[in-house]
């Protein structure tokens, strides 16, 4: 069925009649096929299907059976028809399986080799930081508001910074306690003479000394913590 063509109902002394036409397609190649149409009667509990008596449907051929199909042209529909777009969901989720078992042979065969890249990325990265920071703190000590300010504010960077390194308490340390912990032949004077700056307000030329000797402590710290990375990673 195709198409349904309805017509007011017609009202007389006989009754009403209702009238209604419905345009057919079959691809069946009998000409005459046999047809009955139900009426539904509604009531509030139910409805009933009366059937029409069954009636006949004459076909009209579009082509004649003694036509030579040779002779006929094809009838082209160029119509596009628009489609929804849809998701693949078989091929999305096999895709996500073989990716999930691909980086789990990848992380089979070369995750520790992966692991030990991102930790010591990691770890350049927090130097890198740090670096970054305490140098713009030691180019800032030539500023005479804000100088021993400054000083302060890169002590206590290179504090935690070397904290995190050791893993001990360097923020809280006093000077003897940092020394005791750490061995250089400079960072006595360059302690001193930053606490000299400090706590005494007493600026000089060998407080830019005192802060690069921190500096190269805390890279030179960084270097050997990350040698002892690779060669945990190696073994």
């Amino acid at each position: 069925m195709v198409n349904r063509e309805y017509f007011t109902t017609s009202t007389d002394q006989s009754g009403s009649l209702d009238s209604l036409i419905y345009t057919l397609v079959s691809f069946d190649v009998e000409k005459t096929q046999k047809l009955t149409l139900p009426i539904f009667i509604r009531n509030k509990q139910d409805c009933t299907a009366v059937f029409s008596p069954v009636d006949s449907v004459f076909l009209r051929e579009m082509i004649k059976s003694n036509t030579q199909l040779s002779s006929l042209d094809l009838k082209k529909d160029t119509k596009i028809i628009a489609l929804e777009p849809q998701p693949n969901y078989p091929l999305i989720f096999l895709i996500f399986v073989g990716l999930a078992f691909l980086s789990g042979i990848i992380f089979w065969l070369f995750g520790k080799p992966i692991r030990r890249q991102l930790k010591l990325y990691r770890f350049k990265r927090r130097y890198d930081e740090f670096l970054k920071l305490y140098l713009r703190l030691v180019k800032s000590v030539d500023d005479k508001n804000s100088k021993l300010d400054n000083v302060e504010k890169a002590v206590v960077l290179w504090k935690k910074y070397i904290e995190r390194l050791e893993s001990k308490p360097f923020t809280t340390f006093t000077t003897k306690e940092i020394l005791d912990n750490l061995k250089d032949k400079r960072l006595p004077d360059a302690l001193r003479e930053i606490d000299a700056t400090i706590y005494g307000g007493v600026f000089s030329t060998r407080t830019s000394t005192s802060l690069e000797v921190l500096q190269d402590m805390a890279t030179s710290l960084y270097e050997d913590h990350r040698w002892d990375l690779v060669n945990k990673s190696l073994t």
